[in-house]
C-alpha cells in the first residue's frame, strides 16, 4: 500500500483549503471554488451557495450534493401479485455530504429536495468540508424514492428503481447553531450536530 499526500490548493485560485481528517469535499474561502478529492487529486466541481428563507440566518455552512437525475420506477407489484403502473421523470435532489445520523440525513435531503429554491454565490467564509461521496447520495436517493413508493396506499410488495445521473455539483447549506442542533436557513428542519 502507498501513501499519497495532496495538497488542499484550491484548483482555481491556489488559495489553501480548509479540511478535517476524513473529508473529501471542500470549498475555498477566497474565491468560492468547490472540490473533491479524487484519484489525481482535488478535482473541481460546479459549486452555489442555497439562499437562506427570509428572516432566517446563516451562522455556518456545511456541504450538500445537488443531483439532477433522471428516474424509472418500475416493476411495482402489489401484495395481492398484480403489477401497477410506475412512473418516469426528471427530478433534483439536495443531499447532505457531511456527517450526520441517517434519519437526520434522510429527513433534510426530503426536505431539501421539496422546498429549495434559488441559489447564489458561495460565501467567502469557512466552509466545512464533507464526507459524502457522491455515488453515496445516490445511494440516498433511491432509497428516499423507495420509501415514498412504500408509503402510497396500494400495499406495495415490490418495486425497482432506477436512477440516472444528468447532472451533479456542490451547494454550500446555511445553518443557525442552536443547542447542540443545526437548524437549516431553507427549510428549518433540525438535526443533531455530530462529532463537533
Amino acid at each position: 500500500m502507498s501513501l499519497r499526500l495532496v495538497n488542499l490548493d484550491c484548483p482555481s485560485c491556489g488559495s489553501a483549503m480548509r479540511g478535517e481528517g476524513l473529508d473529501t469535499i471542500f470549498f475555498c474561502s477566497h474565491c468560492g471554488g468547490a472540490a473533491v478529492l479524487g484519484n489525481q487529486g482535488l478535482e473541481t466541481v460546479e459549486g452555489a451557495a442555497l439562499v437562506p428563507a427570509p428572516g432566517r440566518r446563516a451562522q455556518v455552512w456545511r456541504p450538500a450534493w445537488r443531483a439532477e437525475v433522471d428516474v424509472k420506477v418500475h416493476a411495482r407489484v402489489r401484495s395481492g401479485g398484480s403489477e401497477t403502473p410506475g412512473w418516469a421523470g426528471r427530478r433534483v435532489f439536495f443531499i447532505p455530504a457531511f456527517d450526520l445520523a441517517l434519519d437526520d440525513l434522510t429527513r433534510l435531503s426530503r426536505a431539501l429536495s421539496e422546498v429549495a429554491g434559488a441559489t447564489a454565490q458561495v460565501p467567502r467564509e469557512p466552509i466545512r468540508g464533507g464526507t459524502l461521496a457522491f455515488d453515496d447520495a445516490l445511494t440516498l436517493i433511491r432509497h428516499i424514492l423507495i420509501g415514498d413508493e412504500v408509503r402510497r396506499s396500494d400495499m406495495l410488495a415490490s418495486v425497482a428503481v432506477d436512477v440516472d445521473e444528468v447532472s451533479r455539483s456542490l451547494v454550500a447549506l446555511p445553518f443557525d447553531v442552536g443547542e447542540g442542533r443545526l437548524e437549516c436557513a431553507v427549510t428549518g428542519t433540525k438535526v443533531r450536530i455530530a462529532n463537533d
